[in-house]
């Protein structure tokens, strides 16, 4: 790959080098340090990776472009390999940590592992539907009548892939400063949990559990629906109360009414409030049961391109649930140029757009050993790496500096993984615009108010609060003021907004011309699009989740909440770290254009290329998988009590046999399987199975993640101070550095805690200043 891109700029990472020694548990890391420039080295044995054959191929395809292969014949000749990389990323810890770090001090050596590095799991047989069963991100989602069920394309990997990618960043930032390197502990178990939140977290904090419903939330006797028929397909509304979304509710009962599917009283009610009344009112779980009832006969009506077109005009929380066919000829997506045609296949582009280094178009996958003559190695670039300061351990971002102007979960999810390693996070909130999530997400001491979220509190662990109205002139200077003080700025309002307010880019840039501003949104800053916005949920079915996650007979089921928002903070962070990386190289800032949809549509780059290379029309198959048998989730003694079972060799198929049918011949199909799950406790199942090295796991909600082993010896819950309610519990950073290891110090501040101590000591106002801008206004 060439370092330099169209127009001469150099690419963000092309000062590094990566051995990429991972299969299928891993490979998208590598895959997006290529997408950001770095030189990707594939290492294969003589016959080829395995990975090129598992399936049909397109897995391989989706997740190995822009890489270089070489073939190694043995350990050896990697080991080999890393004495002059940057990055080893190592599926399975294959390779011994303390050999590695001999044979080259200064690399980051990455390990993926289904549980982690150690820990009483530490060994247990893994596939991808158990971890997702292992990290609560299956309970949540499917029918309340069947088994929690998958999304088709498998995931859990993808989300340890992506974890790995940050991980690396971050130990190549904090090398900088030590000139060491050090090992990265990734555990597919902990990435997977970030696609259960609030869920994770709610049995902690003492909330009941969540419970899993087809296209919505269910909340004792009250389903909160977000899939809704069309005449083509379905849709998904976002139909919700309070102050933020309240009037979006409004909107849509005018419409449901000016239709005759309603009448005015039901228009007319309080739709701000009705949150309120679901909660204290028995009638209220009826009435909304007839308000849905309205919206369907509306739905049912209109096709998903007439409802979504009128739901813009309305500016209504509506979205299409998007099939492959229909995200390929998408009209925002080609006009932001994000399809890639790679061999005559249209693929995943790239996933944030550069203002001053974009981002290189990926090539195929290589052929086997296409690349045996590689570039020469480079002593000179390692020793350059092994600074002075190598007994120094600091935090990977000690020292820099940003300024949060994100909400709900994307942003300040991005944000937090800054904050946990070591950044100073200026949490930014309107004082009468509080961040959505304030508003739901578990309630801390029974606390439904502002300050008692336990959503907010996980996401801004470790930031600092400022209320700040900027719609106020005086509001307006001091975000200037930051801007002069930070390193990075993000923030994900409407596109156009930063803009109309004089704080887009272009005026930032001539305050701090080394700032480097990221503006994440649904669909990105550009294209007929780019004002379309809404939550997660929206963007998980434009993007083609919600097509992919259910039974066949069925609506589709999800997957849980805001599905987009789980996976797009790991390409945010990847792109910032990135682009910080070089900024120390050339001197310069930038802005990055990152669409949630865009990212996370890589999670299903494999339904893509089925599409668009066999004219497959991919949608969802329940836990089946088309490669993988036996594959499912089956009954087991207790309430709600399902394991996850999936046999990936023919070895674990006849260990499977062995155990659940070893005297007879009847067929190892899933009726046989659950029949004999039935009447066994999950502990049971696990432990014969385990014991037979087939991959198992319970599905775990909350509670038994609580409980988890495996999950208390990696610590993976933390106990951390609560500005208004003493102490909460949040989940501690997704990967562990060896060296330099993420600190969570404090939950999400309380609104404004901090703005005396950020306009005090952090921009040295004094009490005249300060006072002045209570008297305008400006603060909260």
């Amino acid at each position: 790959m060439s370092d330099v891109q169209p127009g001469g700029a150099v690419a963000m990472l092309s000062a590094y080098r990566v051995v990429d020694a991972t299969d299928h548990r891993g490979q998208l890391a590598g895959m997006i340090l290529a997408g950001l420039g770095a030189e990707v080295i594939l290492v294969e044995p003589p016959g080829g990776s395995p990975e090129r054959q598992r399936g049909d191929g397109l897995e391989w395809w989706a997740f190995n472009r822009g890489k270089s292969s070489i073939v190694c014949a043995g350990d050896e000749e990697v080991l080999d390999l890393v004495r002059d990389a940057d990055v080893l990323l190592d599926s399975g810890g294959r390779f011994d940590r303390d050999e590695i770090a001999a044979r080259n001090p200064a690399l980051v050596h990455v390990t993926i592992t289904a549980f982690g590095s150690d820990g009483p799991k530490a060994g247990w047989a893994a596939s991808d539907l158990t971890i997702l069963a292992a990290g609560c991100a299956q309970v949540l989602n499917g029918d309340s009548d069947r088994a929690p069920v998958r999304t088709s394309v498998p995931q859990a990997w993808l989300h340890a892939g992506a974890e790995a990618a940050v991980g690396a960043l971050l130990a190549l930032t904090e090398r900088r400063t030590s000139g060491l390197g050090q090992h990265v502990d990734v555990s597919a178990q902990q990435a997977v949990m970030q696609a259960g939140i609030p869920g994770v977290l709610l049995s902690p904090n003492a909330n009941a559990e969540a419970q899993r419903t087809s296209g919505g939330i269910l909340t004792g006797p009250v389903h909160l629906q977000f899939v809704y028929p069309a005449l083509d397909g379905f849709v998904s509304i976002t139909l919700l109360f309070g102050t933020m979304i309240g009037p979006f509710s409004r909107r849509l009962m005018q419409w449901v009414h000016e239709e005759g599917c309603c009448d005015a009283a039901m228009r007319d009610w309080d739709w701000n409030a009705f949150g309120l009344r679901l909660a204290n009112d028995p009638a209220g779980a009826g009435e909304l049961e007839a308000v849905k009832a309205a919206i369907t006969e509306l739905t049912s009506r209109r096709t998903k391109a007439e409802l979504f077109a009128e739901a813009r005009r309305r500016r209504l929380l509506l979205a299409p649930v998007a099939t492959a066919a229909e995200l390929v000829a998408n009209e925002h997506l080609r006009d932001r140029g994000y399809w890639t045609e790679v061999d005559g296949r249209t693929c995943p582009g790239p996933f944030v757009k550069s203002s001053a280094c974009p981002l290189p178009a990926l090539g195929a996958p290589p052929a086997l050993g296409e690349h045996a003559n590689r570039r020469p190695l480079r002593p000179a670039a390692v020793a350059a790496a092994r600074s002075q300061d190598g007994d120094r351990a600091t935090s990977p971002l000690s020292g820099l500096k940003v300024v949060d102007l994100t909400w709900v979960f994307a942003g300040p999810l991005a944000t937090r993984v800054l904050a946990d390693f070591g950044a100073t996070v200026i949490k930014i909130e309107g004082p009468g615009h509080p961040d959505a999530s304030r508003g739901g997400g578990g309630a801390l001491c029974g606390d439904l108010g502002l300050e008692g979220s336990v959503a907010f509190a996980h996401f801004n662990c470790g930031k600092l609060g400022l209320s700040l109205d900027l719609n106020n002139q005086a509001a307006k200077d001091v975000l200037l003021d930051l801007v002069r003080w930070a390193d990075v700025l993000i923030e994900s309002f409407t596109p156009g907004v930063m803009a109309a307010w004089g704080l887009g880019y272009d005026e930032l840039r001539k305050v701090n011309p080394r700032l480097v501003m990221m503006s994440t949104s649904l669909m990105g800053q550009s294209g007929p699009l780019s004002e379309f916005a809404g939550f997660g949920n929206l963007a998980g079915a434009i993007s083609g989740f919600y097509e992919l996650t259910g039974w066949p007979d069925r609506a589709p089921a999800g997957p849980f909440l805001a599905y987009t928002d789980y996976v797009a903070p790991r390409y945010s962070v990847a792109a910032l770290l990135a682009a910080l990386d070089w900024r120390e190289r050339t001197g310069c800032g930038q802005h990055l254009d990152l669409s949630q949809a865009e990212a996370s549509i890589h999670f299903l780059a494999p339904a893509i290329l089925d599409h668009t290379v066999n004219g497959v029309h991919p949608t969802r198959m329940g836990n089946a998988d088309p490669f993988l048998q036996p594959h499912g989730v089956y009954p087991c003694d207790g309430n709600d009590a399902w394991v996850a079972i999936a046999c990936e060799t023919a070895t674990q198929r006849r260990a499977l046999a062995a155990v659940v049918r070893p005297l007879d011949d009847t067929a190892l199909d899933d009726t046989t399987i659950a029949a004999w799950t039935a009447s066994r406790t999950v502990a049971d199942v696990e432990q014969v199975l385990q014991a037979a090295a087939v991959p198992v796991h319970g599905v775990q909600n909350s509670a038994a993640c609580w409980a988890d082993p495996q999950l208390n010896h990696r610590n993976h819950y933390l106990t951390v101070a609560h500005p208004v309610h003493g102490s909460c519990i949040v989940e501690a950073p997704r990967v562990v550095l060896s060296r330099t290891p993420g600190v969570v110090r404090r939950a999400g501040p309380a609104m404004g805690e901090h703005n005396d101590l950020v306009l005090r000591e952090l921009l040295g106002y004094e009490d005249a200043a300060i006072t002045a801008l209570v008297i305008a206004g400006a603060l909260g």
